[in-house]
């Protein structure tokens, strides 16, 4: 869905709460319900994919691969494969929980990283957009 009947708005910032609903809807569940992402919450935590904490909030890079990493994990995907972050400036700024989700990422090549003066960054804190998050999902489902 989108922000609104008519907009999708891809550079907006991209929520936890978005994040588990979409995720909740490919298993079929029913999100309908207030707030919003109530049901995806909550199938989210009883799966063991998500702590349920700030769904309101922006996702970040790192926490939209640990996400994703887990729900991998729990379909049965072997998420044992992992890249070197070496080639990014800025390997070092992912955080301790997030290291293997983003290695697995980056190995599954759905997050290739950024680049920014002929710097190849993973930009591990920074909210992602909806068209970044509906681009690393879709790579997702495809893989």
């Amino acid at each position: 869905n989108g922000t609104s009947s008519n907009a999708f708005s891809p550079n907006a910032n991209t929520t936890r709460g978005m994040i588990v609903t979409i995720l909740a809807r490919v298993e079929g569940v029913n999100t309908n319900g207030t707030p919003w992402y109530a049901a995806g919450q909550k199938w989210a935590m009883d799966n063991g994919i998500s702590d349920g904490t700030n769904m309101p909030g922006v996702i970040t890079r790192e926490q939209l691969a640990a996400i994703l990493y887990r729900y991998a994990a729990y379909r049965g995907v072997d998420v044992s494969d992992r890249a070197s972050l070496d080639l990014f400036t800025d390997a070092g700024a992912v955080s301790d929980y997030a290291r293997a989700p983003m290695q697995w990422a980056v190995q599954t090549k759905l997050i290739s990283g950024r680049l920014d003066h002929k710097q190849l960054y993973l930009a591990p804190q920074s909210g992602g957009t909806r068209a970044e998050g509906a681009t690393i999902l879709m790579r997702f489902l495809i893989n």
